[in-house]
């Protein structure tokens, strides 16, 4: 424009002639040509063309994008790929320059440039292949849960044979392995029960010939011994049942057993103290269930720290169960072995200072396949803190509630 505007105006025209292209038409016309108005869309471009050009305000400076071939306001984002630039710019004279400027040549098919062809196709099959993925994932995320099911509850938990075919093998390899292992824990079952009703009856036997003895010391002692056999069965069986039939479906109030177990041992004249506030607390499990995990973390609490405290916590989704003693506590390494079955930190084989290693495992056992957690922890002063945490029922499972503390 500059140039135009410093030569001759009947040598204009050859100035314009040499700054034409195949892609950059400037036209001169005396009267204006027509432009559209984009408001403040190229309001940025305008401004910036009238600085590099030198154009004072009142000069007129209009860009816009028209279509390729109508020449018609770009309306759609699809036009903007072949679109033109289209300038009106005023002239010193009155004259104005009139420019069509079209972009670089490129491949293009369907009047669409090949690279943004690419990148759609390639952003296209990225999606297909994360839907893929994510398809054969699915049934991997089912199996992972079935496992874990199956690992608290020892109930088989089918998994429908779905994916590719390496997937639909490894379904099928844990299905038919579920169902073998829970046929072995059913077989295990069986042949304990038998064994144990036939053992009560021997020991039922052995108890009625007892009390044909006269009293002796050695009379007292075959008592004992039969009183310690008949527990070690009873906790065997509790274990079996804990660890291969699935927990009832159900509530208990945990605060109303918390309390019948307070009473009994009181009763029985043992150091027991009970801490809860609240009137009931339903969770969800059995009542035969969450009485034996009290009955066991008391009898701990007793054997090893000569008198427990019992205390209840409620919170929003849980509740949380403490079972405390002044013992000597239990070393931190050996935490995690105190719920293994058998396993004891008093090596002597009397059940009144040891027992047979079987009620932590119950517990752990009945806890977990109710959905709660149990852990050690050390108790502030000395001594040993249980800590059970139990989910809360539902407002609609507690209607369901059995307030019934069962005899165990």
């Amino acid at each position: 424009m500059q140039a135009l505007e410093k030569v001759p105006p009947d040598a204009r025209d050859l100035v314009r002639r040499a700054a034409t292209t195949a892609r950059f038409k400037p036209v001169i016309r005396s009267d204006m040509p027509s432009h559209n108005v984009h408001g403040r869309l190229m309001d940025g471009a305008e401004q910036r063309l009238r600085a590099l050009i030198g154009a004072p305000a009142d000069r007129l400076v209009a860009l816009s994008f028209v279509t390729a071939r109508e020449g018609q306001p770009v309306t759609r984002l699809r036009d903007l790929v072949t679109a033109r630039l289209h300038g009106v710019i005023g002239l010193a004279g009155g004259d104005y320059l009139e420019i069509d400027a079209a972009g670089e040549p490129g491949l293009r098919l369907l009047g669409i440039p090949v690279g943004l062809l690419a990148g759609i196709l390639g952003f296209v099959v990225a999606l297909i292949a994360l839907l893929a993925v994510r398809r054969e994932i699915r049934p991997l995320s089912q199996l992972t849960v079935a496992v874990e099911r199956f690992g608290t509850a020892a109930q088989t938990q089918p998994v429908a044979e779905r994916g590719a075919p390496d997937v639909r093998a490894l379904i099928r390899a844990v299905n038919t392995m579920q169902a073998r292992i829970a046929e072995l824990m059913r077989s295990r079952t069986l042949v304990l029960g038998a064994i144990s009703h036939d053992l009560r009856t021997y020991v039922t036997r052995l108890r009625l010939r007892l009390e044909l003895l006269p009293e002796s010391a050695q009379r007292e002692k075959a008592a004992a011994d039969l009183n310690d056999m008949q527990s070690l069965m009873d906790d065997a069986l509790a274990f079996v049942r804990a660890s291969f039939i699935a927990a009832p479906e159900g509530t208990v109030d945990l605060a109303g057993l918390a309390r019948a177990e307070y009473e009994a041992r009181k009763s029985a004249g043992q150091a027991v103290t009970l801490h809860c506030s609240e009137p009931s607390l339903i969770v969800r499990g059995s009542p035969a269930g969450m009485a034996r995990v009290l009955a066991n973390l008391v009898n701990n609490a007793i054997g090893y720290g000569g008198g427990a405290e019992i205390s209840l916590q409620a919170a929003k989704e849980a509740v949380e169960l403490l079972v405390e003693d002044r013992g000597p506590g239990i070393p931190i390494g050996e935490r995690a072995l105190v719920f293994d079955p058998f396993y004891r930190l008093e090596i002597s084989r009397n059940r009144d200072s040891g027992g047979a290693g079987l009620g932590l495992t119950i517990v752990r056992q009945i806890v977990e396949s109710n959905g709660g957690t149990v852990a050690i922890e050390d108790r502030s002063g000395g001594g040993t803190r249980m800590r059970v945490r139990l989910p809360r029922a539902t407002s609609t499972e507690s209607t369901r509630s059995e307030s019934a503390v069962p005899n165990v």
